[in-house]
């Protein structure tokens, strides 16, 4: 067994030294190509549809998606899967067609490179620049921190180290490329990083029926052992309909407020590019939403007894692979994290360069010292990201669940902006407030969260945030008409055309 493991590590350690060693070469090659702000944040708009639909699936999934969701629906059964297949179907085409195509125009137009740069335009003040960028340390951080944790699982189930030697490697490298090639590196590196996620998935689910002796071995097991496996709402009743209607929404229609997510658009070629993207990247989601939580169910019947069921995915492909094909396929769930970091952490360095410092506090800095300031602040915010993953303050879904519903808020001053002429900077500001302490009060309160019957926080403060964008932009200043045509005009002219 000790000749077993050791064998096991080796190939893990070839493998992924391997595979960091490219990812590093990128960082270093992208940072070559990055002349200017344009490609450090956005690549200047000129993502093509294989880049813009990969980039975006691949950044969308995460550890999360690979280790902490399988290792929640090991414990729960077949209707774990109802949350995150139909999710994955509408991630990314219900921003495309609500906000995407808007956001490609008005970027390409005016130059936008961060959610705040369009929001802070769209409201006419510079206040929505510090509003957002405190709020994405706030969340974003955790949210890195939930990817980086997953490292640490993957090589401790691997070599027995202790996982802050993941945590801390995989930090290491993520820093390295990002700071090399910002969103250049990012997305290049996401490419590779998206193929790999897929061959994981599907490899993981073949692997996975094999060692349970087939789909009727599995499914008469999974009846013997629990029947609520096989049905709904799941073991434990974890499913009830106000939680799986929550969850559909939070993961499909609430990505429009996900910072990382929105700047996807701004780096699009243009409209077309867009649509393919779509097409691209939602089957590269379904294809390995599906396959890698099927897999999640499917361990729970040759799989007892594990101490950490996040540790599900790396078991399987580790007790039915040979080590080196296991490592090999084990670096599509390191994939599955970085490419959610880089993205989140060029974009979080992005609001505190340019949109605290550039906008609020040097209003005279230049472009190219924002881009060395760039570099220094992606050091500083990875080690707290490392630091964070090292204390672990909770399970990788948890953590990722928090952060998200955190950033999810600023749907409403987005959809608002792009659809109401008449929603002000004082409103926007003040739904985005209500919104974030109406997600932390109803979390953290239990007479409060156990009022919801299942549903989401995220529901109460999207109603209130925009009962607050209403009441407050009705007693408030409109925008300046100069504004107002310049977000709307665009589009009013191409309608008349």
């Amino acid at each position: 067994m000790q000749a077993a493991t050791r064998e096991s590590a080796m190939a893990f350690y070839i493998v992924l030294l391997i595979y960091l060693g490219i990812m590093a070469f990128i960082g270093w090659y992208a940072g070559r190509k990055t002349k200017n702000l344009g490609d450090f944040f956005v690549l200047s708009g000129k993502a093509g549809m294989v880049v813009s639909g990969i980039a975006y699936f691949s950044t969308q999934f995460s550890m999360g998606t690979f280790l902490g969701t399988p290792g929640t629906i090991y414990g729960v059964g077949y209707a774990g899967m109802a949350i995150s297949v139909p999710g994955a179907v509408f991630c990314m085409i219900l921003p495309a067609v609500l906000v995407g195509r808007k956001l490609i125009t008005l970027g390409h137009t005016h130059g936008f490179l961060t959610m705040a740069d369009y929001l802070t335009d769209r409201y006419h003040t510079k206040a929505m620049s510090g509003v957002l960028g405190v709020m994405m340390l706030f969340f974003l951080v955790p949210m890195m921190g939930a990817q980086i944790i997953g490292a640490g699982v993957i090589v401790n189930v691997f070599t027995g180290l202790p996982n802050w030697v993941g945590v801390a490697g995989m930090g290491a490298i993520v820093v390295i490329y990002c700071m090399s090639g910002g969103m250049q590196g990012a997305m290049m590196t996401d490419v590779i990083q998206g193929s790999l996620m897929i061959g994981t998935a599907v490899i993981t689910f073949i692997v996975s029926i094999v060692m349970g002796g087939g789909f009727e071995n599995i499914n008469s097991t999974l009846q013997s052992m629990n029947e609520a496996y096989l049905s709904f709402p799941g073991a434990n009743g974890y499913m009830p309909w106000g939680f799986y209607v929550s969850n559909i929404l939070l993961w499909s229609f609430f990505t429009i407020g996900q910072p990382h997510l929105f700047t996807k658009f701004f780096a699009m070629k243009d409209h077309k590019t867009m649509f393919k993207a779509i097409f691209l990247g939602t089957a590269g989601m379904f294809v390995s939403a599906t396959l890698i939580e099927w897999a999640g169910v499917n361990g729970i019947s040759f799989v007892q007894n594990i101490e950490n069921p996040d540790q599900i995915v790396p078991m399987i492909l580790q007790q039915g692979l040979n080590p080196f094909l296991a490592a090999i396929f084990i670096s599509g769930i390191v994939a599955a994290g970085m490419s959610t970091i880089d993205g989140i952490l060029v974009t979080t360095t992005g609001a505190v360069t340019r949109d605290i410092y550039q906008k609020i506090i040097n209003k005279k800095a230049t472009d190219e010292t924002v881009m060395k300031m760039s570099k220094v602040v992606t050091v500083i915010i990875g080690v707290i990201v490392i630091l964070f993953g090292v204390f672990q303050p909770g399970s990788i879904f948890e953590i990722n669940l928090f952060a998200f519903s955190g950033m999810a808020v600023f749907v409403v001053p987005i959809l608002f902006g792009m659809y109401w002429k008449r929603a002000t900077a004082a409103g926007a500001i003040a739904s985005a407030l209500v919104g974030v302490a109406t997600v932390l009060a109803f979390t953290w309160v239990p007479a409060l969260s156990g009022a919801l019957h299942g549903f989401h926080a995220l529901f109460p403060a999207t109603i209130l945030g925009s009962l607050t964008m209403l009441i407050v932009s009705s007693l408030t200043q409109a925008p300046p008409q100069e504004t107002i045509q310049r977000h709307f005009g665009i589009f009013e002219k191409s309608k008349a055309e």
